[in-house]
């Protein structure tokens, strides 16, 4: 029963974040009656400030609670918020809800078309028994259109051996295309026709795990992971390729290569379940956050 009345707004997050239909409100929304109010909020939600506008400045009242997320490799300014969600370790202000967490569809509620993600992955299907099948008819799929980071060298390292169908704006050179936000459904049913996929971060940093490798692995494209190695505590380590587990790119190729020209190795992968045991983690279920994010809000 919501039995405790709490006011709440958002400021500095991305483009078509919807105040009513994002991970926040939904969760908070199981427990309080909420009130989105920019007068005097008793809880303001803030981001990176990617319009460069700074909101979270308007909101100087002491009895409002400051709470950070970031989705981008960004660290918490405890001088300028309260309490953060982010990628780091856990702390008295730091609950660790890295951004691939946000790519899930946890509430089951009617969505804004608009919404922000704009696909989230049905929960079901990430624990779902099912064998999959290893006859996606083309080699390797990379979508990206920053020019950053070690995929610079590695695509073009295997593209030079075995072609890469490069969908995004970086390196394009498909006839498949995915153009716009990259977490639409369109771009995870072209990952399913690739056996592979090169999801490689931007950087890496501690912690910082994305919706890079989530994506490939619900679309049942092996992920080639380049990030940080917490990626394999969050997921199931032999359900992907892991850059930090070989000595150089040429090490890494020759796996890549082996495992495609061989289907149990790649069945192997591809039965793997997403996580551990096939068990959602801990600390991302929605009633261990919302723990976390009371506790911010109540102390």
């Amino acid at each position: 029963m919501k039995n405790k009345k709490l006011k709440i707004y958002f400021a500095d997050f991305w483009n078509n974040f919807k105040f009513q239909d994002n991970y926040f409100y939904h969760l908070l929304n199981t427990k309080y009656e909420l009130e989105i109010t920019h007068n005097n909020p008793d809880v303001l939600f803030h981001s990176v400030d990617y319009y460069g506008k700074s909101e979270y400045k308007n909101f100087q009242n002491k009895n409002t609670k400051k709470i950070f997320f970031t989705g981008e490799s960004t660290e918490p300014d405890y001088n300028l918020t309260d309490y953060s969600f982010s990628f780091m370790e856990n702390n008295e202000k730091n609950y660790r809800l890295p951004l691939w967490v946000l790519y899930i569809d946890w509430f089951n509620t009617k969505k804004d078309k608009e919404r922000d993600p704009s696909f989230l992955i049905p929960l079901k299907k990430l624990t779902q028994n099912k064998t999959k099948i290893t006859n996606n008819p083309f080699f390797c799929s990379f979508i990206a259109s920053k020019p950053e980071g070690e995929r610079m060298n590695f695509v073009k390292n295997l593209d030079d051996i075995k072609k890469v169908h490069s969908l995004g704006r970086l390196y394009s050179n498909s006839y498949f295309r995915v153009t716009g936000r990259g977490d639409q459904k369109k771009k995870l049913d072209v990952m399913k026709l690739f056996k592979f996929n090169i999801a490689f971060e931007n950087k890496i940093v501690d912690g910082y795990v994305t919706e890079k490798i989530l994506h490939s692995l619900y679309a049942g494209s092996i992920p080639i992971y380049w990030g940080s190695s917490q990626a394999k505590k969050d997921f199931n380590p032999d359900s992907f390729i892991y850059h930090g587990d070989f000595k150089n790119d040429s090490d890494l190729i020759d796996n890549i290569l082996k495992t495609y020209n061989d289907k149990d190795l790649m069945a192997n992968y591809l039965n793997e379940p997403i996580f551990k045991n096939n068990k959602i983690p801990d600390f991302i279920m929605p009633e261990n956050v919302l723990t976390a994010l009371s506790e911010f809000i109540e102390q």
